[in-house]
């Protein structure tokens, strides 16, 4: 597994697109771009038509912020 950044936006209710950023944990970039997309449509209701992706970059383990992400893939 490997840790990746993933930057892009989402459509709000008001037609405007709000930028996100976020670390994840994934196989791959493809996977990456799958788990973002199930994880932004489960947690605020979004479309997947409603979320563009911009870029994914893999980061190296000592680089990542996220907790969660650490936690995963076993880094200290």
């Amino acid at each position: 597994m490997k840790a990746y950044k993933i930057i892009g936006e989402i459509e709000t209710s008001r037609r405007e697109w709000q930028k996100f950023s976020k670390e994840i944990a994934a196989e791959d970039e493809g996977k990456a771009k799958e788990n973002i997309l199930c994880d932004l449509g489960s947690r605020q209701g979004m479309k997947r038509r409603s979320i563009k992706v911009k870029t994914i970059t893999e980061i190296p383990r000592d680089k990542i912020v996220d907790a969660a992400v650490k936690y995963r893939l076993g880094a200290k």
